[in-house]
């Protein structure tokens, strides 16, 4: 993570702020990820990035930052064409990896991401504060004179109003100013990278997979400054309903071909043109094989005139008469071939799959709690929790962050002992856990972090995998795959356990948009109870949830069930 505000140096040929790419070509490992690809992300646009995990979203961002910092792409990025910003652009930016160095408190990082309103602001606090105490010389006078003419320059009257919207809007709780930039938890640090860049005076914006570490009412905060802001942006998500809310254009990845895509609306639009484009593609196919038919029936048709003639005439007429349509046949086989030769069959992209399997538990109930409790050092996040999950029902649990649902999925499985209450499970309860974060060992391969995770046999989870990945998992190892890709891996390998419990906590966080459309279709077919934690709420709607369940750290929870 990079401190916002930080210009980009001017180059020739961009008319206006912003970011701007011709003929761009990325390269990772002599890998192209990019060929040929042109943008703008200027006047106020805001732009969506996407693409299949892996297809160079982030690296895009990652190359734009090294750029504005150094002037070079990073090291281990091969670069061709033009990626440059235009005159007088400020960028800030937010980084999937975020790791916040600053030595000081949040307060004192949020004044140096603002920059000049906050010097401002801070220069008339002390110098209204110096004449309040009396001192009316003329030095006083005149620093407090320029203090209120740049707090007006720079619309900076209301920057604590700013900042104090900003941290309630993204979920940060009101004492965190005083805090410690290092006492942060992960969670906590991209919020507040994240206050820092909506706070900055920046006239480009980058995010990269900013809702990760957001609820619904922070990415409602977060969608409303989007529109509301001046700035352009370039947004990297998975979120389809913050797509839909804030972005004009969105540029998907072809990994095919490593060329960019420009669709010029929102999710809901692009998903549309995508499914007209493929459907046009396969009427065009079907034509044409139509016409390959009605083609080759004359072509058999005529062979068997010609075999007929040769079978049954003993005149020389009518035998050369079969030899000239033979060859007719021949000649005009050859044209459909020739013809249909181009016609290549239109296929949507590679689409992998998780395979499902029957849970073997499918009645009765499968978990319940009485007066479950749980807290954190004298806290309580919940208490009095009663809930009964049956077999092939779906509970959704809700809340804002810090309110205890990765505890309670924790508690559900049984690898946390519960403060008040208890857990009970029907003996031979297989579960399932996907939670928010997995970390690969240095030297296992994918098939090994696979079997970490899948009670199942090695060659079945070896061919799950290779649905799912294009490659073999005994080959690649898991600390090379990006984090949407080890996702990935976890899913399939808990779907081939054949659990009769699916617990998932922030499923869709880290996956790009094909992936989750694969996930919601596996979680159709799969017939077991699940309990799902999620911000997302697409997600959520395709669940279909028979029951939910509202956290709120320090208050009962509220349960609506029809279970």
């Amino acid at each position: 993570m990079r401190e916002p505000g930080r210009e980009f140096t001017p180059q020739q040929g961009t008319p206006t702020s912003g970011l701007f790419a011709r003929d761009l070509g990325l390269s990772v490992a002599g890998r192209p990820l990019l060929v040929g690809a042109g943008f703008a992300v200027a006047g106020g646009r805001k732009v969506a990035l996407v693409g299949r995990n892996g297809s160079g979203k982030s690296t895009l961002v990652d190359t734009a930052l090294a750029i504005a910092e150094t002037g070079h792409p990073p090291d281990h990025v091969e670069l061709s064409g033009s990626l440059q910003p235009g005159p007088g652009t400020v960028v800030a930016a937010v980084r999937q990896d975020v790791q916040l160095s600053f030595t000081g408190s949040v307060a004192e990082y949020l004044d140096l991401c603002a920059g000049e309103a906050s010097q401002a602001w801070n220069e008339h606090e002390r110098w209204s504060e110096a004449l309040g105490r009396g001192r009316d010389d003329p030095e006083a006078l005149a620093r407090y004179g320029a203090a209120l003419e740049a707090m007006t320059r720079l619309e900076a009257w209301d920057y604590p109003a700013r900042r104090r919207q900003v941290l309630e809007g993204l979920g940060l709780a009101g004492a965190i100013g005083g805090r410690e930039v290092g006492s942060l938890s992960g969670g906590e640090a991209t919020r507040v990278a994240l206050a820092g860049v909506l706070l900055s005076p920046a006239n480009l914006v980058l995010l990269d997979e900013p809702s990760n570490n957001l609820d619904f009412q922070s990415l409602t905060f977060l969608a409303g400054w989007i529109r509301s802001s001046r700035a352009s942006l370039l947004l990297v998500s998975h979120d389809r309903e913050l797509l839909d809310a804030a972005i004009q254009e969105i540029l998907e990845i072809d990994e095919s071909s490593g060329r960019l895509l420009s669709f010029g609306g929102d999710y809901s639009f692009y998903a549309e043109r995508k499914r007209e484009a493929f459907e046009a593609q396969l009427k065009a196919f079907q034509g044409q094989q139509q016409q390959r038919r009605r083609l080759e029936a004359s072509a058999e048709g005529l062979a068997r005139r010609a075999e007929r003639f040769q079978q049954t005439s003993q005149n020389d007429f009518y035998r050369a008469k079969a030899a000239r349509v033979s060859r007719a046949a021949s000649a005009q086989r050859s044209r459909v071939r020739r013809q249909l030769s181009a016609a290549q069959e239109p296929s949507p992209p590679a689409q992998p799959r998780f395979a499902v399997q029957p849970p073997a538990i499918t009645s009765g109930t499968v978990v319940r709690t009485q007066s479950l409790g749980f807290g954190y050092s004298g806290a309580s996040l919940f208490a009095g929790l009663d809930l009964s999950l049956r077999a092939g029902r779906r509970l959704a649990v809700v809340g804002p962050n810090g309110s205890g649902k990765s505890t309670l999925l924790r508690l559900l499985a049984g690898e946390l002992t519960p403060a008040a209450g208890m857990v009970e499970r029907v003996p031979g309860l297989r579960i399932g856990h996907l939670a928010q974060i997995s970390v690969p060992e240095a030297a296992e391969s994918a098939l090994e972090f696979a079997l970490r995770r899948a009670d199942a046999p090695a060659d079945d989870v070896r061919a799950i995998l290779g649905k799912v990945l294009f490659g073999d998992p005994a080959r690649l190892r898991a600390a090379d795959l990006s984090v949407g890709q080890l996702r990935r891996v976890e899913c399939a390998a808990i779907f081939a356990s054949r659990p009769d419990l699916l617990l998932m906590d922030e499923p869709t966080n880290h996956i790009d948009l094909p992936t989750i459309d694969m996930l919601e279709r596996a979680l159709d077919e799969y017939s077991g109870a699940v309990v799902a934690c999620s911000h997302d709420r697409r997600f959520l709607e395709r669940l279909r949830p028979d029951a939910r369940l509202a956290l709120q750290a320090g208050t009962p929870p509220v349960y609506s069930s029809d279970l």
